[in-house]
């Protein structure tokens, strides 16, 4: 299938607006988190407007030799033009999301059917990793974009549907681009997959279509500059970001070691929730996937060729990840989500027109879920009507030192029974919707009813993915310090400093809504720390001894504690001066001189 129906046409605009509307127009609230890969990240884009520097990132002032420069370029681009906000900040992944939706469409309708295309692009749309994983400022929307680019051109070249030369020299040029955005697994991950595509398909006798030469010299084009220049304006770049950054952190030795490795199964069971509900079809995509050796070279029609090459892109990624221990996060898998989304469409799609047993049993069983989730929300939202929600959602909350979120779901362990009440309307919403959504999809699925179960768990999730935005806006006065932080601005004057109690994950909110830099006090582990040990670095790490000295200075000086760390800074500063300025959303913010109306020392209230 190639040139595209009216109906093909329909089905591509109502995933445009579906994935539109979830991720565009979403991203302008809430505030950035404090999170090391949100307002930390966001620093970055902003340091980069800040210093003309396009080569060599800076977080805080100091040399961030971390990450690749893509993702920052594209929002530094989108701050340049519509300012540095929330939305800014989070439009380039949302448009990569609507790109993978758009693209695993495309991907489907050309290699197996529209109906493949569409449930696939529904799939991966409306699932909850989807929407969880692109809230924060991580790449993996757009290097995920590039992927499926990459191995789209490359089969349509490969079935040869598409000039070599364009389809070749494409997926180099996006393979540059995945490097610029993840460093070496932009590389490593496609290049294996590939590989792995041609051995299983029996097709190493036609190497030289591949014009290897030529896409090689693309790719080093696009690839190498930036590279080479950070590595000649930056001693030490090559240790920092290959060595220690990618080697080391894959062993499990990179230093600092901020990060954890997920527990296999845990890891492997992640997937039942990231790819939820469309996940309790796999047993129907598994039976699509070509595992018989025997085919493999011998079945050459597109279909085929496209379920090869689900299998390698999907294979190469979730086995690298299972046999790699040093670093395994919980959306280390995303890239491969994309293929496993059209294998479910695949099966899903295959399953209807066959009237597969699978089917019907799956449905029953995301019915019965649905009800037994809203009886338990139900359950609990009658359980706390005697709670008044909290002006400060903190105070309804299990709050832990920001060091302990190694990873970003364990923010789910500060929840108590108390915080539903401040997550009713959430919570009302998100059981409602899946409760009538999937239980009306099991009625239709029942009946033998085509293509409307499949939507209408996707408007469910569309209701649930609003939901979980809802709540991640009533919880983010905890998880953004936006608010302590426009309280400061209102008084910092020019010569004033601002200090974080902890490394800068404490509160990079502080320093991105204030615009400026912050001194970190008693930060261990930091990885930043690399970057301070260059002679022309500022000086940003304070022990206690240093940071006694400046609190005693005759400058005023700001400290924002977590609540965690309150009594501890008072014992570090016994004898000190320590005048609240304000506290909110768990941090509280000292300051060394008396403020402009009366506290009194060592007062906890925040000043109104």
């Amino acid at each position: 299938m190639t040139k595209m129906s009216n109906r093909a046409r329909w089905m591509m605009l109502c995933l445009l607006v579906l994935s539109a509307g979830l991720y565009i127009g979403t991203a302008a609230k809430p505030a950035l988190d404090d999170e090391d890969v949100d307002a930390a990240h966001a620093m970055v884009s902003q340091e980069m407007l800040l210093r003309h520097d396009y080569v060599v990132p800076y977080m805080d002032g100091l040399r961030y030799l971390i990450r690749p420069p893509m993702h920052y370029w594209l929002v530094a681009a989108s701050y340049q033009l519509l300012g540095e906000n929330e939305f800014a900040t989070r439009l380039p992944l949302g448009l990569a999301v609507v790109g993978i939706v758009l693209l695993t469409f495309e991907f489907g309708r050309r290699f197996f059917s529209d109906r493949v295309g569409f449930y696939g692009g529904l799939a991966i749309a409306t699932s909850v990793g989807m929407f969880i994983y692109t809230r924060n400022m991580i790449p993996e929307a757009l290097y995920t974009l590039a992927f499926e680019g990459i191995f789209y051109l490359f089969l349509r070249s490969w079935t040869g549907s598409l000039d070599t030369r364009i389809g070749y020299w494409g997926a180099a040029a996006l393979c540059a681009a995945a490097v610029m955005t993840r460093a070496l697994i932009g590389l490593v991950f496609p290049g294996a997959a590939i590989v792995a595509f041609i051995t299983m398909s029996r097709g190493w006798c036609r190497w030289r279509e591949l014009r290897l030469f030529s896409t090689s010299a693309v790719f080093l084009a696009l690839a190498a500059p930036w590279h080479v220049l950070a590595a000649m304006r930056t001693p030490g770049f090559v240790w920092a970001f290959f060595i220690n950054e990618h080697i080391n952190r894959a062993l499990g030795r990179r230093l600092p070691h901020d990060y954890g490795a997920v527990p296999l199964w845990a890891w492997w069971s992640a997937h039942l929730v990231w790819l939820f509900p469309w996940s309790f079809f796999f047993p129907l995509a598994l039976r699509e996937l070509p595992l018989s050796p025997g085919r493999w070279g011998k079945d050459t029609d597109l279909a085929s060729q496209g379920r090869l090459m689900l299998l390698a892109w999907a294979g190469v990624i979730l086995l690298f990840f299972t046999l790699e221990s040093g670093s395994r996060l919980e959306y280390y898998s995303f890239s491969a989500w994309p293929a496993m989304c059209l294998l479910l469409g695949l099966g899903i799609s295959r399953a209807e027109e066959t009237d597969q047993k699978w089917l019907r049993p799956a449905q029953r069983i995301l019915a019965g879920l649905s009800v037994v989730l809203a009886a338990v929300a139900g359950y609990f939202l009658i359980g706390t009507m005697h709670i008044q929600a909290a002006s400060d959602v903190s105070g309804h909350l299990n709050m832990r030192s920001p060091e302990n979120y190694l990873t970003g779901m364990v923010h789910l362990l500060d929840l108590t029974p108390e915080s539903v009440a401040d997550l009713r309307i959430p919570i009302l919403l998100s059981s409602i919707s899946v409760l009538v959504t999937f239980v009306a999809a099991w009625i239709m699925r029942e009946r033998r009813i085509q293509w409307l179960p499949n939507i209408a768990m996707a408007l469910g999730m569309v209701g649930f993915i609003l939901a979980a935005h809802i709540a991640h806006d009533v919880l983010n006065p905890t998880l953004s310090s936006r608010t302590l932080a426009l309280e400061l601005n209102k008084t910092l004057k020019p010569d004033d400093q601002v200090a974080l109690y902890g490394d800068i994950r404490v509160a990079p909110g502080i320093a991105f809504y204030a615009h400026r830099n912050v001194l970190l006090f008693d930060a261990t582990g930091s990885n930043l720390e690399f970057g301070s040990h260059y002679p022309d670095a500022p000086k940003r790490f304070y022990n206690e001894e240093e940071f006694r000295n400046l609190w005693q200075g005759k400058g005023r000086v700001f400290l924002v504690v977590p609540s965690e760390h309150l009594e501890e800074v008072k014992e570090k500063l016994r004898g000190n001066s320590l005048w609240v300025f304000a506290a909110t959303g768990g941090k509280t913010a000292y300051v060394n001189q008396g403020p402009e109306v009366g506290v009194v020392p060592g007062n906890v209230e925040s000043r109104q």
